[in-house]
């Protein structure tokens, strides 16, 4: 139970750290395009300084995570992305969006992406790597099919008067809130669950 309670952390973890940047535009595009006052040129710009940052930051990372115990690298990557989704639920303008991106370029990447995939390889061992990032590409697959489900929902719901403005803005920072909510949660289910690290020759 204790290594399913690991491996269910890092892949709720893998994919919430994600939702707000990129499964919102992806899912609710029309209405983010639209609340904020954007065009797609606007968004793929923010996507943009998104890539420009992270692929600093994953050359950083790796050191990063032979440094630092994975558990709270990732927990502060996911609290820091989380408290960002208050910025978007606020509805920032176009540079505003760009600096937001900018951030979560460096939150999700630099103390996360590698600190996973470290707590991912020792979930492992040294003979079930394979089945470790297998389980949890799977895993990551299915949380963001529930979430993606669940956020339709919410937005369905709330949606009482269809075509007004206030009602729309309303509903898309519930989903946004909700999903800021849901990436704070993965960061506590980390900090409990995912353990300490073990020693870098234990898991070679």
């Amino acid at each position: 139970m204790r290594r399913a309670a690991v491996l269910f952390a890092l892949m709720l973890a893998g994919e919430a750290v994600f939702a707000l940047p990129f499964v919102i535009p992806r899912v609710f595009r029309p209405t983010v395009l639209g609340v904020l006052g954007i065009d797609n040129t606007q968004l793929g710009a923010a996507f943009s300084v998104y890539g420009a940052v992270a692929m600093a930051a994953y050359a950083l990372g790796g050191p990063l995570a032979d440094r630092f115990p994975a558990r709270w690298m990732m927990a502060g990557a996911l609290v820091s992305t989380s408290a960002g989704g208050l910025v978007l639920a606020a509805g920032p303008d176009v540079e505003a969006l760009m600096w937001l991106y900018g951030f979560w370029g460096a939150s999700t990447i630099l103390p996360f992406w590698a600190g996973m995939l470290r707590a991912t390889r020792e979930w492992g061992g040294s003979d079930q790597q394979g089945r470790a990032y297998g389980l949890l590409d799977g895993g990551r697959g299915l949380v963001a099919a529930v979430l993606a489900s669940g956020t339709v929902a919410l937005f369905a719901g709330s949606m009482s008067v269809e075509g007004d403005p206030a009602v729309l803005r309303a509903a898309f920072q519930k989903v946004v809130l909700a999903v800021s909510a849901v990436t704070a949660l993965s960061a506590v289910l980390v900090v409990w669950w995912v353990p300490e690290p073990a020693p870098l020759d234990d898991v070679r």
